[in-house]
């Protein structure tokens, strides 16, 4: 898979491969259906260990992992898998074939696998994304029916994780409020979280709270396929509040081995419409020991939602009661330069969508706009969306100074944020 120098107008080799494989990286919502398939292709050739393996340019991100250790991002040169996916061919490595590499062997040892097998998975573009790997820490080998049967099996698994990428993470999409208010009822909303990192530094002062949906059937459900629903049906204020109830919850653990973390929040416009508003998110950190003054209200707009003079007003009680509020999504939507003027935020959050041009000469342009302009009224910035070194150190260069991505994580569990936190992960 090499690049071919004499091309400049077209994307790389790697970079569509990289491309392409991210369009499969929902690590939050992986399927019933994929667990089971990968379960099955392990079974039937009696490996221990099975694992969904996707791999961008630099990382190799596993989505589904049967019976081995827990593991979710790992460098990609650092694997077996990088071979089947530069290869483009299945592979099958054990200690003692002579056609083994000592690479190869290293890998094997390090990891304590006697045996390993796998087999390449094309996306839609017709690009290897990832692979579909067995190990086994007994020495094992495949017949020439067995591997023929691992294909079937990772074609099974192109099928679903085709659909999975076109129609997201649950089977059916949602018709009525029931299930979502049942859900509410039942405690199966819950917040994960994700990094808000000093770029200057690289450490994380906070984490934003990010609603996900354990469901006791289909897993855990992107927000992609249930909070537009919420907005439309007003149930997105209370999965706000509860989001808001668990976190500062969450917070609180924190604050024992690092106080200064700040959390944010989303918190949808439609809040603000409300006369009983700061009076619920009151309530919902009423019982922690989290001040208000280290709380960050994302206001969030999916529809718009008239800027009046009770919203107005409601923004004065929220920040007279020590919350301080960002407009999400700067740059796009319903977010305007005139909602600075009119809400006195106090702060942006440059939606990812402009992120993405960062590295042109209009996007760098606009970036170090809001960037002056967030210089000169006192305001925090943060840019959403960065992916890679470079978007970061252009960051840097453009005058921002806080940022979250993927390039330093994706959203993670509570227990995942405790034990990172705590110094245990």
């Amino acid at each position: 898979m090499e690049d071919d120098p004499t091309l400049p107008n077209r994307r790389s080799q790697t970079r569509r491969q990289t491309d392409s494989a991210r369009r499969y990286l929902d690590l939050e919502a992986t399927t019933p259906a994929l667990r089971s398939t990968v379960e099955l292709a392990a079974r039937s050739v009696g490996f221990a260990i099975a694992q969904l393996n996707i791999l961008d340019e630099t990382t190799q991100y596993t989505l589904v992992n049967i019976g081995g250790p827990p593991v979710s991002a790992v460098e990609r040169s650092t694997t077996l898998c990088d071979d089947v996916v530069r290869s483009e061919k299945p592979a099958v490595v054990t200690r003692n074939r002579i056609d083994a590499t000592v690479r190869q062997r290293n890998i094997l040892d390090q990891n304590g696998i006697a045996a390993y097998a796998s087999v390449p998975l094309r996306g839609r573009e017709g690009l290897v994304i990832g692979s579909l790997c067995l190990l086994d820490r007994m020495p094992r080998e495949l017949s020439e029916g067995q591997l023929q049967e691992l294909e079937q099996y990772g074609s099974v698994l192109e099928e679903q994780l085709d659909l999975h990428r076109r129609v997201g993470s649950t089977a059916a999409k949602l018709d009525n409020d029931h299930d979502l208010a049942g859900a509410l009822d039942s405690g199966q909303i819950v917040p994960w979280f994700q990094s808000v990192v000093d770029l200057r530094t690289g450490f994380a002062v906070g984490f934003e709270a990010l609603a996900r949906w354990h469901h006791p059937t289909r897993g855990l459900v992107s927000p992609v396929d249930f909070v537009p629903f919420a907005e439309s049906s007003e149930l997105i204020i209370d999965i706000d509040l509860e989001v808001l109830r668990l976190a500062v919850k969450e917070a609180q653990v924190w604050h024992e081995h690092q106080p200064d973390l700040r959390l944010s929040v989303n918190m949808s416009g439609r809040h603000l419409a409300h006369p009983d508003a700061v009076a619920q998110l009151q309530s919902a950190v009423a019982q922690s020991t989290v001040s208000p003054h280290m709380i960050f209200l994302e206001l969030t707009e999916t529809s718009s939602v008239s800027d009046g003079p009770l919203i107005r007003r409601h923004i004065d009680d929220v920040h007279a009661l020590g919350f301080q509020v960002l407009l999400d999504d700067f740059g796009s939507g319903w977010s305007s330069l005139e909602r600075l003027v009119i809400l006195e935020p106090d702060g942006i959050k440059i939606d990812a969508q402009l992120t993405k041009y960062i590295d042109t000469d209009r996007g760098r342009a606009l970036v170090r706009a809001l960037s002056s302009v967030a210089r000169d009224l006192g305001l925090v910035m943060i840019m959403e969306g960065i992916e890679t070194r470079k978007q970061a150190e252009i960051a840097i260069e453009l005058g921002c100074t806080l940022a979250q991505g993927f390039l330093w994580s994706r959203p993670q569990s509570a227990s995942a944020v405790r034990r990172l936190v705590s110094g245990d992960g």
